[in-house]
C-alpha cells in the first residue's frame, strides 16, 4: 500500500512520496530478513532422512558446478550441527559458483578427535575475503554458536580452500 500511496503522491507531494518509498523499502528489508531467518531454521528433509554427506551430495547435484563429495563419517552429529554445516557448505558452493570462475569444487567431510571437519576447495581465481560481503561472515557466525571455526585460504589467482571445524560427538547411524 505504501508504494501505491507514494506513486499517487509523486506529482503532488514528492517529499511525502519519498518518505513512503523509504518506509516501504525498510518494511520489505525487514520482511526479507525474517524470511531468511525462517529458511535458515528449516531442516531439509534429505538432511533429516539421509544425513549430512548425502544432503551435501544432493546440493552438489543441484549446483552449477561439478562437485566431488567424499566422506568417511561413521555416524551423525546432532541435527543442529548437521544443519549448520549443511547450510555453510551450501553457501560456500553458491559463492564458488558465483565468484570463483571455476567449474569444479570438492567437499570433504571427516571426523577426528571430537571434531567434524569439512573442507570445501576449488581451483578458481581466489580472493575470497570475509570482509567483502556477508556470506563468509554469516558462516562464521553460524558455526560460532557451536564453538566451530572457519579458516579461509584464498590467495589471488587461487586456489581457494575453506576449512570448517565443529566440535561435536558423532552418534552411530
Amino acid at each position: 500500500m505504501s508504494l501505491g500511496d507514494a506513486e499517487r503522491l509523486f506529482d503532488m507531494d514528492p517529499e511525502t512520496a519519498r518518505q513512503r518509498v523509504v518506509a516501504a523499502r525498510e518494511a520489505s528489508s525487514k520482511a526479507l530478513a525474517e524470511l531468511r531467518d525462517l529458511v535458515r531454521g528449516v531442516h531439509p528433509p534429505v538432511l533429516a532422512d539421509r544425513g549430512l554427506a548425502d544432503a551435501i551430495r544432493a546440493v552438489a547435484l543441484d549446483s552449477l558446478l561439478d562437485v566431488e563429495v567424499s566422506s568417511d563419517l561413521a555416524g551423525r552429529p546432532t541435527p543442529p550441527i548437521e544443519s549448520a554445516v549443511y547450510f555453510a557448505v551450501s553457501e560456500l558452493l553458491t559463492n564458488t559458483g558465483k565468484h570463483a570462475g571455476t567449474a569444479t569444487a570438492r567437499v570433504t567431510l571427516h571426523y577426528e578427535a571430537g571434531l567434524l571437519i569439512c573442507d570445501v576447495a576449488d581451483d578458481g581465481s581466489g580472493g575470497a575475503d570475509p570482509a567483502n560481503g556477508t556470506g563468509l561472515q554469516g558462516i562464521r557466525s553460524r558455526l560460532a554458536v557451536f564453538d566451530g571455526t572457519i579458516a579461509i585460504d584464498s590467495p589471488l589467482g587461487g586456489p581457494t580452500r575453506v576449512h570448517l571445524e565443529v566440535p561435536c560427538a558423532i552418534r552411530s547411524e
